[in-house]
């Protein structure tokens, strides 16, 4: 029996996920008998999706129309955030606005983005307004039964999620398991909800067994013998080999390539959205040039700056930077956003004779200005250390680890460090090793609490067996990224498998 035809499919169809991963499915989809419907995010996908002829859709949608005029799009509507925030189930709109980083922050003003608001706060009501009737007209019009997402990264994902969420329907999207090459099915914006989750607490709790505790046994021994990283972080140390001459040469003259595209190809200009102006997408000659020699300063500071001792320092606590703008800290984490102020605010709090260690995310090196680092570096109670030590280094010697959300706290886990957790992050939830906090008035008695905490037993082990083998149980391991970022098909049906087994499942 075919459990999905007939069914009404809503996909996101962004960016490159959509070239990649998104129209494959829909092709798949539509074989299976399923009726679709999309939402575009970037003019250019958009114009992708209208113009192929493979994949027959009921409804398209442009998010970038709606971003660029909301007030067009509602033609005199009008909605009061109340009844938004009552229709989604939440508070207050504003954590989830936190997420525009082209409104709340300006990309003309810097690189790589400012802090300064972009567009005001009418403009973003008028934004989540337009985003709200948007989604009465797709569940009133097209009343899809699933719908499936690259991933939850902005607010017109989680105001989606949130609205279907509250009438039974469920969105899906794909997330790391922060076990290497392992992804899972998250159906939370909060990566809270999904066969992995409920599979950690399954084997908690003893209701049930996993036939892969001998390869988790194998990957937590593999990890302490040499430290494993991601799949995603492995492009963060190419990164930091030294380029060859012709890489050089390529590298100065990028940018006068990317300003030739500007002028002969008209696709450079068509990613211009009226109410954010400049942006990421859309960067006019002078603002690729200055984004090419800011991005070479901040490197040579980076490289040049004199950076505490690490070998000096005795008892600490460990606070990494994590990557922004970014879903991991701006989506898990809006109220821990501002990291020089969570930095200050750790270090306030940080009992007898601890100090606060930071180090820079290594994806970030080139596009944080050095007036943050300065501020980071001039803090009371901080030791900024050099972005060339490796977290494992750093996570050997510290007593403990706090962190809005971040791969650095699966890390901390394998070698049996505590980590006091600010964000949301469903995913590292699961950790036998966090410990989740919010209030900062009281974060130094529950540092004094998490440091007595031992983790050196039996239950912390088996707990984190669980963890790793709950991620074999549920997850796959088919080369997703390398499907997405780089195009690579050779596996391409095989994540429809996954993809189908998942969708009939949920169904």
């Amino acid at each position: 029996m075919n459990k999905m035809k007939g069914k009404r499919i809503l996909i996101f169809q962004q960016r490159g996920w959509a070239i990649n991963i998104g129209h494959f499915l829909a092709k798949k989809l539509q074989g299976e008998g399923c009726r679709l419907a999309a939402i575009t995010l970037k003019r250019t996908t958009h114009e992708f999706i209208l113009n192929q002829s493979e994949v027959k859709y009921d409804m398209i949608i442009s998010n970038d129309e709606i971003m660029g005029r909301p007030k067009d799009y509602l033609k005199g509507d009008t909605f009061s955030l109340a009844e938004i925030c009552r229709d989604l189930g939440i508070d207050s709109i504003w954590p989830l606005v936190s997420t525009l980083r082209n409104h709340v922050r300006s990309y003309k003003d810097k690189y790589y983005y400012g802090f300064k608001q972009n567009v005001p706060d009418e403009d973003i009501i008028d934004y989540v307004m337009a985003v709200y009737k948007c989604i009465r007209e797709i569940f009133g019009k097209f009343k899809p039964d699933f719908i499936i997402a690259p991933n939850f990264v902005s607010l017109p994902h989680i105001m989606i999620s949130l609205y279907a969420e509250r009438r039974g329907i469920k969105m899906v999207s794909v997330t790391d398991s922060k076990i290497r090459g392992i992804y899972i099915f998250s159906y939370s914006y909060r990566d809270d909800k999904g066969s992995f989750y409920n599979r950690v607490d399954e084997l908690n709790t003893g209701q049930a067994e996993t036939k892969n505790r001998k390869p988790a046994k194998e990957y937590i021994s593999k990890f302490r013998e040499s430290f494993i990283g991601q799949d995603y972080t492995d492009k963060w140390e190419l990164k930091r080999k030294k380029r060859t001459l012709w890489q050089n040469i390529r590298f100065e003259l990028s940018p006068y390539r990317t300003i030739a595209g500007w002028y002969l190809k008209k696709h450079q200009k068509k990613n211009f959205l009226e109410s954010t102006g400049i942006t990421i997408d859309y960067r006019p000659p002078r603002i690729i040039l200055r984004d090419h020699y800011s991005q070479k300063r901040y490197r040579k500071f980076m490289n040049r700056f004199n950076y505490y001792p690490f070998e000096k320092i005795k008892k600490f606590v460990y606070f990494p930077l994590q990557f922004q703008p970014e879903a991991s800290i701006d989506v898990i984490a809006p109220y821990f956003n501002n990291q020089i102020e969570i930095a200050r605010q750790i270090a306030l709090s940080l009992p007898d004779d601890y100090t606060l260690v930071v180090k820079e995310h290594p994806e970030m090196i080139g596009l944080r200005p050095p007036s943050y680092i300065d501020k980071i570096d001039r803090t009371v109670n901080v030791k900024l250390v050099d972005y060339r030590i490796s977290n494992e280094e750093i996570l050997k010697k510290a007593d403990l680890i706090i962190a809005a959300s971040g791969t650095t706290i699966t890390e901390a886990a394998f070698l049996n460090k505590p980590v006091i957790q600010f964000g949301n992050l469903g995913t590292t939830l699961k950790l036998p090793n966090v410990f989740k906090h919010s209030d900062m008035t009281t974060l130094s008695e529950k540092i004094k609490d998490v440091l007595k905490i031992n983790l050196n037993i039996p239950e912390y082990e088996r707990r984190l067996e669980n963890y790793v083998a709950a991620a074999y149980d549920t997850g796959f391991d088919i080369g997703y990224m390398t499907i997405w970022e780089k195009g690579k098909k050779d596996k391409i049906d095989a994540l429809w498998e996954v993809y189908k087994k998942e969708i009939e499942r949920a169904l």
